[in-house]
């Protein structure tokens, strides 16, 4: 992992004066809850970190994250490295970080709490569209999760359908912004579902929830079906606890499946035009020794048809997943049995009495008959 320029502090930009920001508004780095003017009803409450996210009425297109009051001391200067954080980068990462990630512009102080919260940019409206389910229909933010599904399942709904060419470009951002965060030697931990949007019209990802991004290491943030099974439960998660987890994103964001077909489908290689991307995905995702999975820089170039440059040897990889047992199936027919129907026995009538019973009367009559004639032939 390389050395992050977040560590040291020394961006004077994050000082709190007020400077441009290319999202439309100019605010100081630091701010109070007074100075962002009325706030909006929360349209997320308690959730993660957060007590309440609401938006601000005299500023559309912005919110303000509230945090929990138990968070730790260290967090206002964590929040100031983040908000200088852009001003470090070339202009082309530093452009594609703000259209894709709801990076934080300016913190919220308080009395005697100086991190209060901090400011973030809403996801742009182009991240929401109407979902069907049934006779109904909702606007609503549409998660990344989505992609992890078949095409058939994506158009039930009413979006339009990816195809692999729309995975591709989601996947492409989506390993952009991770390979900026790498750079940065900032910490995630949170690469799910659900905290990144997507935009099947125009094919790009958006990342929230990065305010709580923290530099080399941090508390690892459990997910079901996320945990890495190199990094032991009650450890910190670092920059290989994120390739893992990005990894598996991606592999379940290209293949449209989330189950132990997701590692079956990656290892049959199916993308000709990206042929670097199925090793690339079984190194983040199999690799015995957490340190040698591929960075986020790898899979990017990967996904954009370039090679995949690793040092020798190559990974010692742990074996697949098993796969789901099958449903069973009903027992096969022969040939004959399935053209014929199923022969049943005919019911009995009273006009087809049984053999052996009318035998037995007939029997019975003729005995008494020829007793009769002996009795009548002694008299």
């Amino acid at each position: 992992m390389t050395q992050s320029p977040l560590t040291d502090g020394t961006d004077d930009r994050a000082g709190g004066g007020p400077v441009a920001d290319p999202r439309g508004w100019t605010l100081p780095r630091t701010v109070s809850v007074s100075d962002l003017g009325p706030l909006a009803e929360p349209i997320s409450e308690h959730n993660g970190q957060a007590v309440a996210v609401q938006p601000l009425t005299d500023h559309p297109g912005w919110l303000a994250k509230l945090y929990r009051p138990d968070q730790h001391p260290e967090d206002a200067h964590r929040l100031d490295l983040l908000i200088s954080a852009p001003g470090t980068l070339p202009e082309a990462d530093r452009a594609l970080l703000y259209a894709g990630t709801c990076w934080p512009a300016a913190r919220i102080q308080g009395p005697g709490n100086p991190a209060v919260g901090c400011v973030i940019p809403m996801a742009p409206e182009q991240y929401r569209s109407e979902l069907r389910r049934g006779g109904f229909s909702e606007r609503r933010f549409v998660e990344i999760d989505w992609l992890a599904k078949s095409d058939e399942s994506i158009r039930g709904v009413g979006l339009p359908p990816p195809g692999s060419a729309g995975r591709l470009a989601a996947c492409r951002q989506l390993t952009a912004l991770a390979a900026i965060l790498e750079r940065l030697d900032l910490v995630y931990s949170d690469w799910s579902f659900s905290n990144a949007f997507w935009s099947p019209e125009q094919r790009s990802v958006y990342l929230i929830d990065v305010d709580g991004c923290q530099p080399q290491k941090m508390p690892d943030i459990h997910q079901p079906n996320w945990a890495d099974p190199l990094t032991p439960p009650g450890t910190d998660a670092d920059g290989y606890t994120d390739r893992y987890r990005l990894g598996l994103l991606v592999a379940k964001c290209m293949t449209g499946r989330r189950d132990a077909h997701t590692y079956h489908t990656v290892a049959a290689s199916p993308w000709q035009s990206q042929p670097a991307v199925s090793e690339v995905l079984l190194d983040m995702l199999l690799a015995a020794d957490r340190e040698r999975r591929p960075s986020a820089a790898q899979l990017h170039q990967a996904l954009n048809s370039g090679p995949y440059l690793r040092a020798t040897p190559r990974p010692v990889r742990t074996t697949l997943p098993p796969l789901p047992p099958q449903p069973a199936k009903p027992l096969a027919q022969s040939p004959a049995d399935a053209h014929e129907p199923t022969k049943e026995a005919e019911p009995k009538t009273p006009e087809q009495p049984d053999s052996k019973l009318t035998a037995g009367w007939v029997f019975v009559l003729i005995t008494a008959v020829v007793l009769l004639i002996i009795i009548v032939s002694n008299h």
